[in-house]
C-alpha cells in the first residue's frame, strides 16, 4: 500500500511475526517481540530497541558518557604518572592490562588495583561510547538508519540541515545539552519524505 501525505511518500510493508502491515523504516525485534518505528538497532546495555522515539536520548547518552568517562581518564592521569614514576614501565603497564591478576598475586596494593581498575573502565567506556558517537553521528548527518546504512539506502538524506532536525527536532543545537527539552520531532515515524524521485524501501523484520 502506497500513497502520500503534504509531500512524504510512504510505502507500508508486511511484517510477517507481528502479521500486520507496517510502515516505512520500522523493523521487527525478536527481543523486543514488537516492530518499532524508524528502529536503528536494538541496544543490549540498555536491554530495549533504539528508534524513532528514543534516538534523541540515544544520541545524548553516547555524548555525556564518552565526555564524562575521558574526563575522569584525565583526572586519574597524574595518578597514573606517579605511579610510573615509582615502578617500571612494565609493572604499571602489568598493571593496567591485568590489574586481577597483579592483586593476586600480590604485586600492588589495594588502592593501585583500584586506581588501574577505575582507569580501564573509564578508557575503555570512553573509547567504546565514542566510537558509537562517531558512527552514529554519521548516520544522523546522513539521515540513515544502521539497516538503511548497512545495505547502502540515502533515501532519506535530505540535507544536513533536514536530517539534523528530522532527529533532534527544531532546537536540534540545545537538545545536545539536556535530551528533554521541548523539541518536538517534526514527523510522527510513520510518514518519512524522500529524495525526489525516489520511494522508501519497505522492510519486513531485523533482528
Amino acid at each position: 500500500m502506497a500513497g502520500a501525505s503534504e509531500g512524504s511518500v510512504w510505502l507500508m510493508g508486511y511484517c510477517y511475526q507481528c502479521q500486520s502491515q507496517v510502515p516505512p523504516r520500522s523493523g521487527h525485534c525478536s527481543a523486543c517481540r514488537v516492530c518499532i518505528l524508524r528502529r536503528d538497532h536494538h541496544c543490549r546495555l540498555l536491554g530495549r530497541c533504539v528508534g524513532f522515539h528514543n534516538y534523541r536520548p540515544f544520541l545524548c547518552l553516547l555524548l555525556h558518557t564518552s565526555g564524562v568517562l575521558f574526563h575522569v581518564s584525565v583526572l586519574l592521569g597524574p595518578a597514573l604518572a606517579a605511579l610510573l614514576r615509582a615502578h617500571s614501565a612494565l609493572h604499571t603497564a602489568a598493571l593496567l592490562l591485568l590489574p586481577w591478576l597483579m592483586l593476586l598475586t600480590g604485586r600492588v596494593s589495594l588502592a593501585q588495583f583500584a586506581l588501574a581498575f577505575v582507569m580501564d573502565t573509564c578508557v575503555a567506556g570512553a573509547l567504546l561510547c565514542g566510537a558509537g558517537l562517531l558512527f552514529h553521528g554519521m548516520l544522523l548527518l546522513r539521515g540513515q538508519t544502521t539497516w538503511e546504512w548497512a545495505r547502502g539506502q540515502h533515501s532519506y538524506d535530505l540535507g544536513l540541515c533536514h536530517n539534523l532536525q528530522a532527529a533532534l527536532g527544531p532546537r536540534w543545537v540545545l537538545v545536545w545539552l539536556w535530551p528533554f527539552l521541548a523539541s518536538p520531532l517534526p514527523g510522527d515515524g510513520i510518514t518519512f519524505q524522500t529524495k525526489a524521485g525516489m520511494l522508501p524501501d519497505s522492510r519486513r523484520s531485523q533482528n
